[in-house]
């Protein structure tokens, strides 16, 4: 069996067997479900034009959740290894670094993905919703709870994609530290600077360089995926990005291999 996935399966073993995993799954369920409450109790007191999606991801609860995702994901990985001693052992096998990482980083993104299950569901009972308000109340199927599965589609694609790259940073910052704490307190703080640095055109309004900044800014990314506008370009931004961090994560360690 490949290191990698010997690992993998280890490591996703420790988030689904273990209370830890449970308690990160209902701490975002918790709060998908306000978010969710939130976005209908708006549609109940007005029509909007904008589809449930637009309520549900623009809310600054959702960011607030979001970025809180990634360290509490991630800060364990390789920060507890090194603080048991384990990350050395490890390390002396005939296993590469880049194993390690990998096998750590996919076990970790494949969670991720798994918190974000249940939102495949929310179409499902915005149909049903549409269907029994038209059968009780003889509305037109749609105009309860509008949605467009492309949108949700662009939505999901992009919270892949988003997560790709926020997972490797997170790894990246636990493979600087032997801290879960020190880990979790290094990945949020480069979470929220680059959320901000979306936001600098925003507050600053337009300048020469600005243009880098809206190609870097994830609420941008998710306005125009969520409205079912698909582009390239954040696509390989992100991939990119993915790629590079775990580059960097993989010559830290050897670097603390050779040394040890």
């Amino acid at each position: 069996m490949s290191p990698v996935l010997t690992i993998f399966r280890k490591e996703l073993r420790s988030y689904v067997m273990t209370p830890y995993g449970w308690v990160i799954l209902a701490f975002v369920m918790a709060l998908q479900s306000v978010s969710l409450s939130g976005t209908l109790k708006a549609f109940q007191l007005a029509p909007q034009k904008e589809g449930i999606l637009f309520f549900i991801l623009h809310s600054p609860m959702f960011w607030f959740y979001f970025l809180f995702i990634f360290p509490l994901l991630t800060m364990r990985s390789l920060a507890e290894e090194e603080k048991t001693g384990t990350l050395e052992s490890l390390l002396t096998t005939p296993i590469k670094t880049w194993q390690v990482v990998l096998g750590k980083y996919f076990s970790a993104y494949a969670f991720y993905i798994i918190l974000w299950l249940p939102m495949l569901l929310y179409p499902i009972l915005a149909d049903w919703s549409n269907l029994i308000v038209q059968w009780i109340y003889g509305y037109d199927a749609g105009m309860v709870l509008p949605y467009r599965l492309a949108d949700w589609a662009g939505a999901y694609a992009i919270l892949l994609l988003v997560g790709a790259w926020f997972t490797a940073i997170g790894i990246f910052a636990s493979s600087m530290t032997g801290s879960q704490i020190i880990s979790g307190i290094i990945t949020i703080g480069l979470l929220v600077l680059i959320f901000f640095m979306g936001l600098i055109p925003v507050v600053w309004g337009e300048f020469p360089a600005a243009g880098i900044f809206h190609y870097m800014s994830c609420s941008e990314h998710l306005d125009r995926f969520s409205a079912g506008l698909v582009d390239t370009r954040p696509v390989v931004f992100y991939l990119t990005m993915t790629v590079l961090t775990l580059a960097v994560t993989i010559r830290i360690i050897d670097h603390r291999r050779w040394k040890h």
